[in-house]
């Protein structure tokens, strides 16, 4: 790989992608140099499959590390933290800086212990560079998105199964292997980008939502908070503090609900399960099975379906699941800023315009809506994680920080988002339709009712 370019390359015929994925005109150059016709000529169909067959035996142009997950992956993390390192902005820390991190740490935990049950792991806090960063979240984000780019792939070999198709069906059997290894690329390629972008820009470890490092231990950037913070007129002391306490809520969170990692993880790739290409309506506007069917035809086909790639979801499963998805982030964040909120609200005078601030970055450009955007199409809400808040808040005041902490132990207690949108109906028996059943009598039981 070049050291200036985050260019995926491969031996033999290249493949090269671009910022929006595959550039397609290479793959029609490829096909002319293994002799499958020109821009200006008919594809000639057995031609391709009989040099397909030739090519299986010969082995496919790609480099043995684009077929090992490992090493595909390697190479993804490390042209993230390439184009991390680019950007630069990485700051030197004193001894008195760092100190400054680990007592904002340590007071934000004692804070925090009057205000959830959920305890304190006691593990040291980290000082990270971006770097570190990826390397430290590097097997929480490849758990995350390989469902994902196996959806791609599955969605592309679906595709070619639509009846009119057969004769491109045969051509997609023989590229099988080939096809799912260009997806697998198309989308690192993607993903690197996509990863460095959230690593020079999130301020804690598990800002974006989720917590992916092995290690529950609060972890900070330095160079993002002071890169965020530059101008706002807050001090240094605050702002480490608060968003210390908001990452050692995350963290514990995390830490004690078992389960909600693997759910989130579980949302994800159930929705990869789902992703489809609409290769009907390419179909409609390009006749495969045409004797002028030509390159120029290839390039336009594959043009489509890059379209089809990292669209909002359109199909109601997509949408239900991403819904739950979005409620479960907002749950999250939600109980994050509430939880922060009620730790500092005696000892930090500036937490209004703190919880501002952070309410407007997660508005605009927060690393959470830019990944799930990004990799799912999916917008977060930032008013559904007030609404979230304010339920947190509610159960809180009927109840007590054990009863409403409680909730967490079993995802089918969760609110849901009608619950959000109508905290009354969640938190107050009165308001609770009796169809409810057996989870209302388990939240009287949690919640002492």
């Amino acid at each position: 790989m070049e050291n200036d370019s985050p260019t995926l390359r491969a031996k033999g015929p290249v493949f090269m992608t671009t910022p929006g994925g595959f550039d397609f005109e290479q793959i029609k150059r490829l096909l002319e140099q293994l002799g499958l016709g020109s821009g200006t000529q008919g594809l000639d169909l057995n031609a391709m499959m009989q040099q397909l067959q030739r090519m299986q035996g010969a082995g496919m142009p790609f480099t043995p590390a684009d077929q090992d997950p490992d090493a595909a992956w390697l190479t993804t993390v490390t042209a993230a933290k390439r184009l991390a390192s680019d950007t630069g902005g990485e700051i030197t820390l004193t001894s008195d800086q760092r100190l400054a991190i680990v007592d904002a740490e340590r007071l934000a935990q004692s804070w925090l212990d009057a205000a959830t049950t959920f305890p304190n792991s006691g593990i040291p806090p980290i000082i990270s560079t971006r770097t570190q960063w990826l390397d430290a979240t590097s097997s929480g984000w490849r758990r995350l998105v390989t469902p994902i780019m196996e959806g791609f792939a599955d969605a592309l070999q679906r595709g070619t199964e639509v009846q009119e198709m057969a004769e491109f069906a045969q051509l997609q059997q023989a590229m099988g292997p080939w096809l799912r290894t260009s997806v697998a690329l198309f989308y690192r390629e993607r993903l690197g980008k996509v990863l460095a972008g959230v690593a020079c820009d999130t301020l804690t470890g598990s800002e974006l939502g989720m917590s992916l490092a092995p290690s529950r231990a609060v972890t900070l950037l330095p160079s993002n908070i002071n890169e965020f913070s530059r101008d706002l007129d807050l001090t240094e002391r605050d702002m480490l503090i608060y968003l210390s306490l908001r990452e050692a809520a995350r963290q514990r969170l995390f830490t004690q609900v078992s389960w909600l990692l693997p759910q989130l993880e579980a949302l994800l790739a159930h929705f990869a399960r789902e992703i489809t290409i609409d290769f009907e309506s390419m179909y409609s506007d390009l006749d495969f099975g045409s004797e002028d069917f030509s390159l120029e035809d290839i390039v336009k086909a594959g043009e489509q379906v890059r379209g089809s790639f990292f669209k909002p979801a359109t199909t109601e499963l997509q949408l239900e699941i991403l819904g739950r998805l979005e409620v479960l982030l907002a749950l999250i964040e939600g109980w994050v800023d509430y939880v922060t909120g009620l730790a500092a609200t005696s000892w930090l005078p500036g937490i209004a315009q703190l919880h501002e601030v952070i309410r407007r970055r997660r508005a605009s450009a927060g690393p959470t809506r830019e990944v799930f955007k990004d990799l799912l199409g999916l917008e977060t809400s930032p008013r559904l994680i007030r609404d979230a808040e304010n339920l947190w808040a509610s159960l809180d005041h009927r109840y007590s920080p054990a009863q409403r902490d409680a909730v967490w132990r079993h995802p089918d207690l969760l609110p849901t988002a009608t619950h959000l949108a109508d905290p009354l109906s969640y938190v107050h028996p009165d308001h609770r339709d009796e169809s409810e059943g057996d989870l209302d009598a388990e939240l009287r039981r949690l919640l002492g009712g």
